[in-house]
């Protein structure tokens, strides 16, 4: 039996993610939660985040439960403390998904034999780091919204794509709910490739090219983006 870690940290959307792998009767050896998570240096909100939180507490209402997973969940400050390192080297996991953690260091990365693959919300190629969704709406780049499945690599977001999947857009749609949306893409392509996985049937796809690295998004520019989304998704036939 594969050994099948987790790296996340436990939000709304994270759960859904883990009951949806129940669905699918995947098991998760274990589940790392990171608590601690990066910061800009500077104001990047409130904007539309309460929003965004409680559309997909709507949405996803019956899949928050986590009480099935709770002997398994490992709460970690920083993704790559030595507290992790040390329970990977106990447990000797072969396969590991990262979903929403910083950036893995390569000892962490070296302890899976079989690859980690991470849930880039963005189409990498393009668009790398952090609140990739949002700078595509600010270069009114709205083909490039979606979700890469890539294997983890010592860069950010370079490594080989598994399956990627841009959003369709439609009318009406708004700013807090591009996350909810990008979920569901992700949990079904993450499934797609765990199950793959198990077959020996995972394939690799290089990058064709190496997309901009970009960090937070200001609030000023935030707020530019929202209204520019919005006011474009009203406009959709």
């Amino acid at each position: 039996m594969k050994k099948i870690v987790l790296l996340s940290s436990d939000t709304t959307h994270h759960r859904y993610f883990l009951n949806s792998l129940v669905k699918k009767k995947i098991s998760l050896e274990t589940i790392f939660f990171e608590t601690k998570h990066l910061r800009a240096p500077f104001k990047t909100g409130p904007l539309f985040e309460k929003d965004e939180e409680n559309f997909e507490k709507l949405k996803f209402f019956n899949d928050l439960s986590i009480e099935s997973f709770l002997t398994k969940i490992i709460e970690v400050e920083k993704i790559n403390d030595k507290v992790l390192t040390d329970r990977l080297k106990e447990i000797k996991p072969d396969f590991g998904i990262v979903f929403g953690t910083s950036r893995i260091h390569t000892e962490v990365i070296n302890l899976f034999p079989d690859g980690l693959i991470n849930v880039h919300r963005g189409v990498a190629q393009e668009y790398r780091g952090l609140d990739s969704d949002l700078w595509a709406i600010y270069h009114r780049d709205y083909n490039n919204l979606g979700v890469t499945i890539h294997k983890v690599d010592a860069t950010l977001d370079t490594g080989n794509i598994v399956y990627q999947e841009k959003l369709q857009l439609c009318k009406g749609m708004r700013t807090e709910q591009i996350r909810y949306y990008t979920t569901v893409i992700a949990t079904k392509l993450v499934i797609n490739a765990i199950l793959d996985y198990l077959n020996n049937d995972l394939k690799y796809f290089p990058q064709e090219k190496k997309g901009r690295y970009y960090s937070f998004m200001p609030l000023n520019l935030k707020r530019i983006v929202n209204k520019r989304f919005n006011d474009y998704c009203d406009k959709i036939i």
